[in-house]
């Protein structure tokens, strides 16, 4: 029974990879507008009811790949920083960290901010994968101002609006700007110069 069970929660672990990685592509090919269940399914090599017992609608797809791509981010900036640097030096590898992400990732940065003029809000929700990078922030933050390394500000504002800055800078370097020319690499200088000069005592 338990070997049955195993098979069957690892097959729902393809199949959910397999319309994730689907709704990726066509979403990247065709846009949010232009997808359609019918064609994620068949790109997946799946039934539209096999879709729909996943994923109830276009939406939560696109939501899971944008959670994913939190997690994905969050993942990163945790691996990325070492114990033994300094402040100065966590915080641009945190910057580094989100622009190499976006670069690696602009099609899913595209899906994820969709509708910047609020005719998808679902994508702009809150998300617990978001939550987690905010988490790693702060902390960070909060030993900064605690050793003396960042200046006096309170770490749990400072993380939302440090990475609503970064948000904002990666949608004009790779969602608006398409990452075209030196634009992403100008972005992400200005960037460190701002947090550096704003946060590091």
């Amino acid at each position: 029974m338990l070997a049955i069970k195993r098979r069957r929660t690892e097959s729902e672990y393809v199949r959910r990879n397999q319309l994730l990685d689907a709704a990726r592509k066509i979403f990247r090919d065709k846009g949010y507008e232009g997808a359609t269940v019918s064609e994620i399914a068949k790109e997946a090599g799946l039934g539209k009811g096999t879709f729909y017992f996943y994923y109830p609608s276009k939406t939560t797809i696109a939501v899971a790949l944008r959670d994913g791509l939190m997690v994905t981010m969050a993942a990163a900036v945790e691996n990325a920083m070492k114990p033994d640097t300094t402040f100065d030096q966590k915080l641009n590898t945190l910057i580094g960290t989100t622009f190499e992400v976006a670069r690696q990732n602009v099609d899913l940065f595209r899906l994820a901010f969709i509708g910047a003029d609020e005719t998808h809000p679902e994508m702009h929700s809150e998300s617990s994968e978001h939550a987690a990078l905010l988490m790693t922030v702060t902390g960070l933050f909060d030993t900064a101002t605690r050793t003396g390394e960042m200046k006096s500000i309170d770490p749990g504002v400072a993380a939302r609006l440090v990475l609503g800055m970064l948000q904002q800078a990666i949608i004009e370097a790779f969602v608006s700007g398409q990452g075209q020319g030196d634009e992403p690499e100008r972005l992400e200088q200005g960037v460190r110069q701002l947090l550096v000069n704003a946060l590091v005592r």
